[in-house]
């Protein structure tokens, strides 16, 4: 798949070719591997947000919410770390992560909030994670939220521990 992903260029695709792709992607049955999801989420969707100096355009975002919705742990999995993780995070890239935490496409997931929680953390990642806790959790997932932000060691946790509290029924 990264073989043919590269013939393709599917990483120099406009963003009107990338969402009819995607479009013609999601139409597909049976469903892609998770393993070819996660492919084609890097190759369409990982150089092209790293390499943002603004806002993502509205056809970028519908695209990728688009394939979210169907294929929403391969994006995680592909663009949640790798995004966070980038020397060089800028505001583009945080707002978009953002957004993608509060679109309704993204349900929240406990294996997606532990791989967040994962990380180094830096403001980037505090902004990503607060835009999850702004949703309606469910009480298994701030459970398993709460016990992630308690072995974090960083100056961040009090922060998450308060916004958390908000959250308790």
């Amino acid at each position: 798949m990264d073989l043919l992903c590269a013939q393709l260029q599917l990483p120099q695709l406009s963003d009107p070719a990338v969402l009819q792709l995607c479009t013609w992607l999601l139409s597909l049955s049976p469903d892609l591997s998770l393993s070819n999801a996660t492919v084609l989420t890097k190759s369409l969707f990982l150089r092209r947000i790293l390499s943002l100096t603004s806002s993502a355009s509205r056809l970028l975002m519908t695209a990728l919410t688009s394939f979210c919705a169907k294929y929403a742990y391969p994006v995680c999995r592909a663009l949640l770390g790798p995004v966070l993780q980038a020397p060089g995070i800028g505001p583009a890239q945080t707002e978009l992560l953002c957004c993608l935490m509060k679109d309704e496409a993204l349900e929240p997931d406990t294996r997606i909030l532990i791989q967040i929680l994962e990380l180094p953390w830096k403001e980037d990642t505090f902004l990503v994670v607060q835009s999850l806790l702004e949703r309606q959790i469910t009480e298994i997932q701030r459970l398993g939220l709460a016990t992630a932000i308690e072995l974090n060691t960083t100056f961040l946790r009090k922060s998450l521990q308060a916004a958390l509290r908000h959250l308790a029924p």
